[in-house]
């Protein structure tokens, strides 16, 4: 198992090791392809060129994305078909996203899988998100490591989502919760 398996499985991982020394170095990658992509011209061949490099080679099919983003691990990210990402994302991406097909995520969205040990900082504990098909999320939404949104749910603007989402549901506030299911005749 490799560092970025190993802490997409969720297993501690002391960012003061030599065994941490590869992501590093791929942080330092991404840093360097998301500058040429977020300041190069929108919808010109050198941004195509940066979001490929961003992404080792070749950007996923499909993928709608405004700048400016920030995504840290892209390797760590699995897109489904027709993911549409507007402006100024954040991606703390090391433990895994997957966002399913027709997923909308709205401007200012951050999701985050990694945390730290509270007795010894240094020490990553990371856990997946997982976006399944279909699902709309609003503006201004921070989604937390091990949260699995369903299909076809919709987060609300400004939402903070700490547990798990149920499909065919409507979820806001801080934390959020499920405010009513999206079958209902409200």
């Amino acid at each position: 198992m490799d560092i970025f398996e190993k802490l997409e499985s969720g297993a501690a991982v002391d960012m003061y090791t030599p065994e941490y020394r590869p992501v590093l170095e791929e942080l330092h990658r991404t840093y360097k392809a998301l500058h040429r992509l977020n300041t190069a011209e929108p919808l010109s061949e050198e941004q195509r060129r940066a979001l490929d490099d961003l992404f080792g080679g070749k950007a996923p099919e499909g993928l709608g994305l405004f700048t400016p983003v920030q995504i840290d691990f892209p390797k760590q990210m699995r897109f489904g078909e027709h993911v549409f990402i507007n402006h100024s994302f954040t991606a703390m991406s090391v433990g895994g996203i997957w966002l399913g097909d027709r997923v909308q995520i709205g401007p200012h969205v951050t999701i985050v899988t990694d945390n730290h040990d509270f007795s010894k900082r240094s020490v990553l504990i990371c856990k997946p998100v997982k976006i399944r098909n279909g699902v709309w999320i609003g503006a201004n939404v921070t989604i937390l490591p091990g949260v699995t949104v369903g299909e076809d749910a919709v987060i609300a603007a400004g939402a903070v989502v700490t547990k798990d989402v149920p499909a065919n549901s409507i979820a806001g506030g801080n934390p959020a919760k499920v405010i009513r299911m999206l079958n209902d005749q409200k």
